[in-house]
């Protein structure tokens, strides 16, 4: 009780103690926010919220005892500091709980229960110390999701970050360098390279639901509490050309990532040990490659479309042996005044040893919404999940509320 009392307040005192004018354009709210403009303005201080608040029916299961009802939000708050003109400071907030059958980076997914705002973890997602230069050149360190594929915030539908987070690589410690540069009409490119490990430390909590502390000893993937894994992407948009309004809208992105496997030195205190030498290694080293494509374009007055398609290969996902993934996902998303429809499909192509691990799954979702205003939208929506050879139909209705200041 205490914890749905806290989710509830907190929602209501973050909605309605912000300003509505202070909002941003609907493209951002709905595409992800770019916060590197904050960086280099005259703002000493700024913040910038994002909330998604569902609520789900799963109307169809392949086992009666999984049509539930579940309420769960999925939110962001960024606080952020510029130092001086170079130097600045993100921190990101994140509140969620998830739906049954939604995990993160290949954890087991829950099994479906009726849930009101339950099992919600409120943790630091982001703590990023950064320097940029007037000439495009930005080093950063702490606490952040290496960039490889797209952010899967950019998704469209009520459903369409979900299955892109299950396997992004996210909350890891290090740093990085990006250089940033225009080439007129050949567009605006960015080089990121970084490199990282889990994160271990008292940041890996979370509190309302304690999630617990990861240890080295927990093992997977990047665990090593060194810099061995990495990640390096390369993007560009903003293209130009007077004989081709196609490539006017057009953007792309390309990434390249390694997870090292880790090592086995959990101690004479662990439930784990053996008689395995401790240095012994437990997992693969997981690699993944993707590339991304994404267009905008206006087809009428007051009509505009976004395409966006994104393939993504994983080799040992997660560092086990035999489990490599293929994703394939596909948006598409309209505007035309107020209204708002949009959606996604993906194609899960598993490529495992074991017969009960080789199945393809296939996921699409789509929604219609109402933008109230560019702070406030309304969506509704249907899913459509076959996942390790079960079925679930799930009708649904979001809220959203953006703000800037």
């Amino acid at each position: 009780m205490f914890q749905r009392i806290f989710l509830l307040l907190l929602f209501t005192i973050l909605t309605f103690s912000v300003n509505t004018d202070l909002a941003y354009a609907k493209d951002d709210a709905d595409e992800g926010h770019d916060h590197s403009s904050h960086g280099s303005s005259d703002k000493k201080f700024y913040i910038h919220g994002g909330f998604k608040v569902h609520f789900d029916t799963i109307a169809e299961a392949h086992e009666k005892k999984e049509e539930v009802d579940e309420a769960y939000t999925h939110s962001h708050l960024q606080i952020g500091y510029n130092l001086n003109k170079n130097l600045s400071l993100l921190t990101d907030i994140k509140i969620e709980g998830e739906s049954g059958g939604h995990s993160h980076t290949g954890a087991a997914a829950k099994v479906p229960e009726d849930k009101f705002f339950e099992d919600h973890k409120l943790f630091i997602n982001k703590l990023i110390l950064s320097y940029s230069t007037d000439s495009g050149i930005t080093l950063y360190g702490g606490k952040f999701n290496p960039s490889v594929g797209l952010d899967y915030h950019v998704f469209p539908g009520i459903w369409g970050y979900q299955k892109v987070e299950e396997y992004a690589i996210v909350e890891r410690l290090g740093y990085g360098i990006a250089l940033k540069q225009n080439f007129e009409d050949l567009g605006t490119h960015k080089l990121d390279v970084s490199t990282f490990f889990k994160d271990t430390t008292s940041l890996s909590n979370s509190v309302i639901t304690d999630r617990g502390k990861t240890k080295k000893s927990d093992g997977g993937v990047s665990n090593t509490q060194d810099f061995s894994s990495y990640s390096i992407s390369l993007e560009g948009k903003s293209f130009f050309s007077l004989s081709n309004n196609f490539v006017d809208g057009l953007s792309y992105k390309l990434g390249h990532a390694k997870q090292s496997k880790a090592t086995k030195n959990l101690g004479s205190n662990s439930a784990n040990s053996s008689a395995i030498n401790d240095n012994t290694a437990l997992t693969n080293d997981e690699k993944r490659s993707s590339i991304s494509l994404t267009h905008k374009s206006l087809i009428a007055p007051n009509l505009s479309m976004r395409i966006l398609t994104e393939f993504m290969k994983i080799e040992h996902l997660t560092g086990e042996g035999g489990h490599d993934r293929d994703y394939m996902t596909t948006g598409l998303d309209f505007y035309y005044k107020k209204f708002n429809i949009g959606g996604t499909y993906t194609q899960e192509t598993n490529e495992a040893a074991e017969a009960d691990e080789a199945i393809d799954d296939k996921v699409y979702q789509v929604s219609v919404g109402y933008l109230v205003n560019n702070n406030l939208h309304f969506h509704v929506g249907y899913k459509k999940a076959d996942e390790e050879n079960e079925i679930k139909h799930t009708l649904g209705a979001m809220i959203q509320y953006y703000f800037d200041m």
